[in-house]
C-alpha cells in the first residue's frame, strides 16, 4: 500500500480467520479507508460465510445510509454507522430477476458472496450481487495473466468494482499487488517510477490526465512493460502520447462492467493509433461472446453464472435477457468481429435529426495539445463541450480544430470552459450534471 506499507499472504490469513471467528455470518459493510485493513475485513468476511458490500471512501454519508438500507445490512466494520442496525434484513432474501430468492447457505454456489455497485454515471448506482459461483469462476487462471510479473499497480478505488478486482489479483496471482491512497494522476506516475513495476493497471481517465499534464514525462516510467486502460473506451490521443513516451510498453484497451464480469473484451494496442481508432475495442477474451442487438446495443456473456441487481426486478428483466448482459452501450461489429462502442445510450445525443456519439466529439477534442479533459453532453443548442484547459484557448480555434474532424452536426454549437469535470465517488464523469447546469445557466 503506497509503496510503504505491506501485508503478506501469512499474515493476510491469519488476521482475517482471527477476526473471522468474531464476525456473523450477515451481509456486511466496509467502510475502511485503508486498502490493508479492508483486504483483511473482506476476507474475514468471506471466511465467516457472509457477504461483502464494498463502500467507496468518497460516499456521502446519505449514500452510505441508503445503501446500507437497500442491502439489509446486519453490520458495519470497523464500526457502526448511526442506525444502521436498523437496516438489517430479517428475512435475509432478496428477488432474483423475479425468479427465485438467494441462499444463505454459504456452501451454495448460489450463495451471495458480494455486493457491488455501479458508477451511476446514467443513473443511480444499482446493487449488483456477485454469487460464490460468479466469484471463483475460472480462479484456476486468474492469476496466468501475471506470471513471470514480479508486481502489478493497481490504481483503482476501493470499495468499487474495480477495487474488488484489485483484491482478487492479489488473491490469485503469483505477483505483488501494489495500490495507492492518492489515486491522482501525478501520483500514479510518481508511484511507478518508485515502484518500478513491470504492469500497472490504470482508469482511462486517469491515464488521460497523466498524459495531458505530462505526468508520464516528468517520472521515470521506464520500468513499466505492459500497461491495461480498463474499462471504458480511452482516447487514441491519450494512447498515442504513451507509445511515443513509453516504446517498448505494451498497452491493452479492456472493456467490460460490473454486471457482465467476467465477460471481457480486450485490444493490445500494435501501433501507434490514429483517429480512424476511436472507439475500436478489439476481440473477445476467451470464453466471451459478443453480440449486437437490432438496436444496436452491445450484449456481453460468458459461462460463468451471471450477477444479477440485488431486488430489482424491473432493471434485472432490462440487463440480463437470455443468457446475456445487456450493456445500456452501443456499437457495433466489423468483419474481423472486432467490437467498436459508440456512445452509452443514456448520452447519445440528437442533433440535426441525427444521432450523435458525445464519445466521438471528446475524443476529437482530445487531439488538440491545450484540451486535458472533455465531456460531451446535450445542450439547449445541440451539442456542447465542457474543456478543461491547459491554457487558454480561443472559443473559435477549439471550433475549427473540430470542424477538420468532425462532421457538421457533431461539432459543439457551445464549449464551457471549466477547472475540472464533475465526476461520482469512484471517479468518472458526470455528463448528466453537466446537462442539467447547462440548461439551468440558460
Amino acid at each position: 500500500m503506497d509503496g510503504e506499507r505491506e501485508l503478506s499472504v501469512a499474515d493476510w490469513t491469519a488476521r482475517s480467520q482471527e477476526l473471522a471467528g468474531r464476525l456473523a455470518p450477515v451481509r456486511t459493510a466496509l467502510r475502511h479507508d485503508d486498502w490493508i485493513e479492508h483486504a483483511v475485513a473482506a476476507l474475514a468476511v468471506h471466511l465467516a460465510g457472509g457477504t461483502v458490500l464494498g463502500l467507496p471512501p468518497a460516499l456521502p454519508d446519505k449514500e452510505v445510509r441508503a445503501r446500507l438500507t437497500e442491502c439489509g445490512v446486519g453490520q458495519v466494520l470497523p464500526g457502526p454507522i448511526d442506525d444502521h442496525a436498523g437496516t438489517r434484513n430479517d428475512s435475509r432474501n432478496g428477488a432474483r430477476n423475479g425468479a427465485r430468492n438467494e441462499s444463505w447457505d454459504d456452501s451454495r454456489d448460489d450463495h451471495l458472496a458480494e455486493i457491488l455497485y455501479t458508477s451511476g454515471t446514467t443513473g443511480r448506482p444499482k446493487a449488483v450481487a456477485v454469487p460464490v459461483a460468479n466469484l471463483t469462476y475460472g480462479h484456476e487462471g486468474r492469476g496466468k495473466l501475471f506470471t513471470g510479473v514480479d508486481g502489478v499497480l493497481t490504481a483503482v478505488p476501493l470499495g468499487t468494482n474495480a477495487g474488488h478486482s484489485a483484491l482478487m489479483t492479489a488473491m490469485t496471482a503469483p505477483a505483488t499487488t501494489h495500490v495507492l491512497t492518492d489515486l491522482g494522476p501525478e501520483n500514479v506516475a510518481r508511484m511507478l517510477e518508485k515502484l518500478r513495476v513491470p504492469m500497472a493497471i490504470v482508469p482511462p481517465s486517469t491515464a488521460t490526465r497523466m498524459v495531458a499534464h505530462g505526468w508520464h514525462q516528468r517520472f521515470d516510467l521506464s520500468g513499466l512493460r505492459a500497461l491495461m486502460l480498463g474499462s471504458a473506451p480511452v482516447p487514441m490521443a491519450t494512447v498515442a502520447r504513451l507509445m511515443e513516451a513509453l516504446p517498448g510498453v505494451r498497452i491493452v484497451i479492456g472493456y467490460g462492467s460490473t454486471e457482465s464480469a467476467p465477460a471481457f473484451v480486450h485490444r493490445p494496442v500494435e501501433t501507434p493509433p490514429t483517429e480512424a481508432d476511436e472507439g475500436l475495442l478489439g476481440l473477445p477474451s476467451a470464453g466471451t461472446d459478443v453480440r449486437i442487438t437490432e438496436e444496436g446495443e452491445i450484449c456481453l456473456r460468458s459461462a460463468a453464472p451471471p450477477r444479477y441487481y440485488l431486488n430489482d426486478v424491473a432493471a434485472g428483466e432490462r440487463t440480463f435477457r437470455d443468457g446475456w448482459t445487456h450493456m445500456g452501450d452501443l456499437g457495433d461489429l466489423d468483419g474481423e468481429g472486432r467490437l467498436r462502442f459508440f456512445d452509452r445510450a443514456a448520452d447519445v445525443i440528437t442533433s440535426g435529426g441525427r444521432r450523435i456519439s458525445s464519445l466521438r466529439v471528446e475524443h476529437a477534442l482530445h487531439w488538440h495539445p491545450e484540451v486535458i479533459e472533455a465531456a460531451a453532453f446535450e445542450g439547449p443548442r445541440g451539442v456542447t463541450a465542457a474543456v478543461v484547459l491547459r491554457s487558454p484557448v480561443p472559443e473559435s480555434e477549439l471550433s475549427a480544430f473540430a470542424a477538420d474532424r468532425l462532421d457538421p452536426a457533431e461539432r459543439p454549437a457551445r464549449y464551457v470552459v471549466t477547472e475540472a469535470l464533475p465526476r461520482g465517488p469512484i471517479g468518472k464523469t458526470l455528463k448528466r450534471r453537466l446537462a442539467r447546469e447547462s440548461r439551468e445557466a440558460r
